[in-house]
This record gives structure tokens, sequence and C-alpha cells, in this order.
């Protein structure tokens, strides 16, 4: 059992090391971006994350815009 264990052991660590060569052995090695949010290659290909589209979904939507301007309209009026 205890063999079992340690070999396990050693197996799962070589498995780090083997993954994270580039993070642990080079000056620069960071993790790379995995949120949407902050990877530079999904922004250049105009994939955002699902809270940012729907912002810019919403800055851009027409409807909401004249639903928005008559409720400012409605509110002023009602003075």
């Amino acid at each position: 059992m205890l063999k079992v264990f340690i070999i396990a052991s050693v197996l799962l660590l070589l498995a780090i090391l083997i993954l994270g060569i580039k993070i642990f052995f080079t000056k620069s090695g960071k993790f790379p971006q995995t949120r949407i949010g902050n990877n530079k290659d999904m922004k250049k290909k105009g994939i955002y994350c699902a809270k940012t589209l729907d912002a810019i979904e919403r800055k851009d939507c027409q409807a909401c815009n004249d639903y928005h301007a008559k409720q400012k309209v409605a509110a002023s009026g009602d003075d």
C-alpha cells in the first residue's frame, strides 16, 4: 500500500513539473490568462465576457434608449 502511494506521489509530482516547466524555470513565467475579459487573443477576435457583452448590447440597443428617454420625460413631467 505504501509502495503504491509513493509511486502515485512521484507520478503526480512529475506531471506537475512537466506542465509547469515554462512557469517554474523562466523569469517571466506566468500562467496564461484564462478569463475572457483579460485575454488579448479573445479581444482581438471580438469575444467578450457575458457581463461586458451585455453592457455593450444595452448601450447600443435603440429600443432600450427610447424606453429610458420616455421614462425621463415622464419623470420630469410628474413635478
